[in-house]
């Protein structure tokens, strides 16, 4: 039908309408010349070529629309089937630790549900290194275990403590603004705690792929000199000041086997000032989400056991961030 209304135009444009065509006679019409039209059939082709190609661009472009439709609501169900993954947990954790399903301990855990899976892990932050509580041996120990000259210890651990600190004195090998300037930084030290463990990227000195490394030992919440043996992961295990490997490993094989039997864990290898009480006060928890049509989404949130909203909810969520893959 268009085609037929295109030609139709065209025809009408170089006055070679039908009705035009009707009033002719013969010998008037022969008068019409070849060249006319062959330029009339030229016009119609091209027409045609450039319907076809708008009908293709259109139907094109309807296909694009409807694939992001379909990515945005699947992400979306994707996410909130990791939040609810993140709820579970919560209210997992209000029962006696002998009833949980999630163990407080890193393993990962499937969890099915709807339409897809959640993959969830718990780690009790107490098992963590508090980036502005911590003693500074065991932090020391951390920077060393993943791999900092020894020679490079002091300046980085000074700069983290110049961060964090209210004063802008710098420490024998610390770092306050005049020393961010003459890097090159647009900014200098907080001078305040660290809110969130993304902030020590920002400390002079600490490169990227060293806060890769020890990221997932550190933590902001647990408010800690030490750390809790029973919760922590190897590597901070292993950054403990002058502790045998022998020993860690020997520790943490008891560790995974009395918690896979049900029973508390064995007595920490260490003492001393790297000790901390026992946990229970906040977790970390990850889940990761992926529908059975490939959609996935990971949220990670640090939730404290109790009252949350005035009582409302019996937890409430310390920290919150998402990273969809």
């Amino acid at each position: 039908m268009l085609i037929r209304k295109a030609i139709n135009e065209i025809f009408s444009i170089l006055g070679l309408s039908s009705q035009n065509l009707a009033r002719l006679g013969k010998s008037q019409r022969r008068r019409i010349t070849a060249g006319e039209r062959g330029i009339a059939l030229v016009v119609v082709l091209w027409t045609i070529v450039l319907l076809t190609v708008m009908a293709a661009s259109f139907a094109y472009t309807i296909r694009i629309e409807s694939t992001l439709t379909t990515n945005v609501v699947g992400r979306a169900k994707a996410r909130a089937l990791a939040e609810a993954g993140i709820a579970y947990v919560a209210f997992d954790l209000l029962h006696p630790p002998q009833l949980r399903r999630f163990m407080p301990d890193g393993a990962t855990y499937p969890w099915r549900f709807g339409a897809g899976t959640v993959m969830i892990s718990v780690r009790d932050i107490s098992g963590f290194i508090d980036l502005n509580t911590a003693n500074r041996d065991l932090l020391k120990g951390l920077l060393a275990f993943a791999g900092v000259p020894a020679g490079e210890l002091d300046p980085l651990l000074d700069a983290i403590e110049d961060w964090r600190d209210t004063d802008n004195m710098p420490r024998l090998h610390g770092a306050e603004d005049e020393a961010y300037q003459a890097a090159g930084l647009p900014y200098g030290p907080k001078n305040g705690p660290f809110e969130d463990v993304a902030e020590l990227q920002q400390v002079l000195g600490m490169s990227s792929a060293l806060y890769q490394r020890i990221e997932n030992s550190l933590t902001v919440f647990s408010q800690q000199s030490g750390i809790n043996p029973a919760a922590a992961p190897k590597e901070v295990l292993f950054s403990i000041p002058g502790v045998n490997p022998d020993v860690i490993r020997a520790y943490l094989a008891e560790r995974k086997a009395r918690q896979a039997a049900g029973e508390t864990p064995p007595l920490p290898p260490i003492g001393g000032p790297y000790l901390a009480p026992a946990g229970g006060q906040a977790y970390r928890v990850r889940a990761k989400a992926k529908l059975e049509g490939g959609e996935s989404a990971i949220i990670e949130a640090v939730i404290s056991p109790g009252s949350g909203m005035g009582g409302i909810i019996p937890y409430s969520v310390v920290s919150q961030w998402r990273e969809d893959l």
